[in-house]
């Protein structure tokens, strides 16, 4: 990588890789520029998310960003995260050992 910029340039293709078709505009990485969160929290966020998706999916239905947080935690997935989460790790790679996923 030249600099910072191209690793956060990459970390965004990869968080919004299932919204945003790569390198086109896309409302989500120009959000997500702007206010720049720190590639941890990013990557954290959508693990948190494509829990959501599975959990939901599984209970059938909606549990909701407060519900899916809240078992992120309880569940031990934040405290996981925390442990397997490295500088440039993949986001697909991080969620899979979070989740202890084959």
């Amino acid at each position: 990588m030249n600099n910072k910029k191209d690793e956060y340039k990459d970390i965004l293709e990869d968080v919004c890789s299932d919204y945003c078709q790569k390198d086109h505009y896309c409302i989500l990485k120009e959000f997500l520029i702007s206010s720049h969160p720190s590639p941890r929290l990013l990557l954290q966020l959508k693990c948190c998310d494509k829990f959501k998706m599975e959990r939901s999916k599984e209970l059938q239905e909606d549990i909701g960003w407060h519900g899916a947080m809240s078992r992120w935690v309880s569940e031990g997935y934040a405290k996981r995260f925390a442990d397997f989460y490295t500088e440039g790790v993949k986001f697909s790679t991080l969620y899979k050992k979070v989740r202890n996923i084959n």
